[in-house]
């Protein structure tokens, strides 16, 4: 994890007389300090670029000059992005949708820089011939914790990783740490063939023992930056807070919340906690986990609203696609969390342990109805995709 150091500098500042001071001629090859960074010499223009191990100065590139008869308009002074208004309520949220990304993602920020950590130990299970894809989970499980300080507790984890080849193997574990915990699910669903061999799940058995499940088939890029990692112990907090495992029965809940939301919330959380130090990577890794939310011109606000159920009923299944849950899901939570943070996303979870239901608990954290928020919701995701 990096460490920030914050330092308190007095400056007194004076003015002086500066005399010109002469600047080394820049040689190509030679070595230079800061990769990025630029110098004009003998009339061309060097960068600085990283050669193996080492920065150096490149072949340079010759600057042309300007004709006597060009007209050189003065070089306009850059100026930053304005920061999108955020919203402050569901009165205003449509009006300031484009606020909604950055605001969610430097609450969750500006939680995760001052909280900290809670004290998480994984007791790693590999599997014979498996090799993690992240090699620090702790990490953006560290980040997490903070991200939900308050609402996670000191905990050890059974961390269980395997490949294609040691389906059967993790099938075993996991029936031996978790007894009737659906331990097929690895090779039902997590690892049915080895092309799509990825991904996890948490488990919990309602007294006091958490275990999260990885496949680690895939040594692709996107399966080593940490998300996964957040995404699964985001369930393991859910679970925490509830005091019970899922329901075996995807669409039965009560007072279990949606699987929109507790997909969406895991699905937004790995993206805040893991790139908590950097809005513009938050917003590549979100748009490229969500692109066909883009590319789907029936994602209007209709169906949006429509697609918000509680015990999906068999006509629901048929006709949306389960797996937006995550992408559509993670536009639900995230307005949420720019309106009054990542605590109170969690705050529903607490709220459904005493055996509230999702809609009772949505009026009482975010002083709104359920059914007068949805529609307004709904409209603020559809223009975030370019809809109306």
């Amino acid at each position: 994890m990096r460490k920030r150091l914050v330092v308190l500098l007095t400056v007194t500042i004076a003015l002086v007389l500066l005399q010109p001071i002469a600047t080394a001629a820049v040689k190509a090859g030679a070595k230079c300090s800061k990769a990025g960074t630029t110098s004009i010499s003998a009339g061309k223009k060097f960068t600085c670029i990283k050669s193996g191990n080492t920065l150096v100065w490149n072949k340079g590139v010759v600057v042309k000059k300007p004709t006597p008869a060009a007209t050189v308009s003065p070089t306009p002074t850059p100026t930053a992005t304005p920061t999108p208004k955020a919203p402050t309520s569901f009165d205003d949220l449509v009006e300031n949708y484009q606020g909604i990304a950055y605001a969610a993602w430097s609450k969750s920020r500006e939680k995760i820089l001052t909280s900290k950590k809670t004290d998480i130990t994984l007791k790693m299970i590999m599997g014979p011939s498996s090799q993690l894809t992240y090699k620090e989970p702790l990490i953006p499980i560290d980040l997490v914790s903070r991200m939900y300080a308050g609402n996670v507790e000191p905990i050890e984890i059974y961390y269980l990783a395997f490949n294609y080849a040691d389906r059967e193997w993790a099938v075993n574990q996991m029936e031996s740490i978790l007894p009737n915990s659906g331990s097929r699910w690895v090779t039902d669903v997590a690892c049915r063939t080895q092309a799509t061999c990825w991904g996890g799940g948490s488990f919990y058995n309602g007294s006091n023992r958490y275990l999260i499940v990885l496949a680690v088939e895939l040594q692709t890029p996107e399966h080593m930056n940490g998300t996964v990692e957040a995404h699964e112990f985001t369930h393991t907090v859910q679970q925490m807070n509830i005091k019970k495992g899922r329901p075996a029965q995807e669409f039965l809940y009560d007072p279990w919340p949606p699987t929109w939301y507790w997909e969406g919330q895991a699905h937004f959380t790995q993206h805040a906690a893991v790139f908590y130090d950097s809005f513009a990577d938050y917003m590549k890794f979100r748009k490229n986990t969500s692109s066909d939310l883009y590319t789907n011109q029936a994602l209007n606000a209709q169906y949006l609203e429509n697609y918000f159920v509680f015990n999906a009923p068999d006509a629901w299944q048929k006709n949306y696609e389960r797996w937006y849950q995550y992408s559509i899901g993670a536009r639900f939570v995230e307005i949420l969390t720019a309106l009054k943070g990542p605590d109170s996303t969690m705050e529903m979870w607490k709220l459904a342990s005493s055996g509230v239901d999702f809609k009772t608990a949505f009026e009482k954290v975010y002083g709104i109805s359920f059914d007068k928020a949805m529609p307004i919701m709904a409209k603020t995701i559809a223009l975030e995709l370019g809809r109306s």
